[in-house]
């Protein structure tokens, strides 16, 4: 037996997701508004979908809750027309 087969990665813990499904406005980089469909909302992010333009990975985004409140985040990833925001949750 080599050391590698004794290895056991370190799980990633990640929060719990709560599946959502509510149409928002998003806001890319330039300030357009993008409709979307929040697929599942966790503390620190959303996935969503969209039929309209994608925002690209690394973009600064806003979204509009229904409340009035607007969260800053950054798209992590984008599949297809999927895509995720982590928000900033510094302030």
């Amino acid at each position: 037996m080599t050391s590698s087969d004794r290895f056991v990665p370190t799980p990633v813990i990640r929060e719990k997701r709560r599946p959502q499904v509510a149409r928002m406005q998003l806001r890319d980089g330039t300030g357009e508004p993008i409709e979307i469909i929040v697929r599942d909302v966790s503390a620190r992010g959303i996935s969503a979908v969209t039929r309209g333009r994608v925002p690209q990975e690394e973009e600064v985004v806003s979204i509009d809750l229904p409340d009035g409140r607007e969260f800053w985040g950054l798209v992590r990833w984008v599949r297809g027309n999927r895509f995720g925001v982590e928000f900033d949750v510094t302030s």
